[in-house]
């Protein structure tokens, strides 16, 4: 008994308006068929895009280039605490000056004010509302750059905080600043 193997035809041998068949092939000339190993899901769109040029992959050393540079968690939880204490008028934001940038600080006054303005933070006046950081998050983006974001919890209420860490003359400068 011979081995025969069964293989597809291409839509060229099975002419014009037929259907492709399938035809015994003698087992030397069976032959594996590929995959095309580059396919598309849409016409121009392929299945696997390119990556854009301007994104690359970071890992934790590019964090902090310079050893003299504090932990950048442990700043991010401290910066945490003291911007959203400015954020709603609880601190005064001059002790900011050095570690967050001009017009993000602000910004965070001008928040403040308004917060200190409001009907419900006049009734409470004089109580203090501790905050505790909780669960703080550093994602370097580039060498000497760096993402946080923090858990703010105070009051009956928990808050979420982002900040951007730039490093700058030997020191972490918070340049962009998110509440939430």
């Amino acid at each position: 008994m011979s081995s025969r193997t069964i293989s597809p035809t291409t839509a060229s041998d099975a002419g014009p308006g037929r259907q492709p068949r399938l035809r015994l092939v003698p087992a030397g000339e069976a032959t594996q068929l590929s995959l095309p190993y580059e396919y598309e899901v849409a016409p121009g769109v392929p299945a696997v895009p390119t990556a854009p040029a301007h994104l690359r992959t970071v890992t934790d050393e590019a964090a902090t280039s310079d050893p003299d540079l504090p932990d950048i968690r442990r700043w991010a939880a401290q910066m945490a605490r003291a911007i959203a204490e400015v954020a709603v008028g609880e601190r005064p934001p001059g002790q900011l000056t050095r570690w967050v940038d001009r017009n993000e600080l602000a910004r965070l006054a001008r928040r403040g004010q308004h917060v200190q303005r409001h009907p419900a933070a006049r009734a409470q006046r004089g109580v203090s509302r501790l905050r505790s950081v909780r669960a703080v998050r550093a994602c370097p983006v580039a060498p000497g750059i760096v993402e946080t974001s923090a858990v703010i919890v105070g009051g009956d209420r928990a808050h979420a905080i982002a900040i951007r860490f730039e490093a700058i003359g030997g020191r972490w400068l918070a340049t962009v600043v998110q509440l939430g």
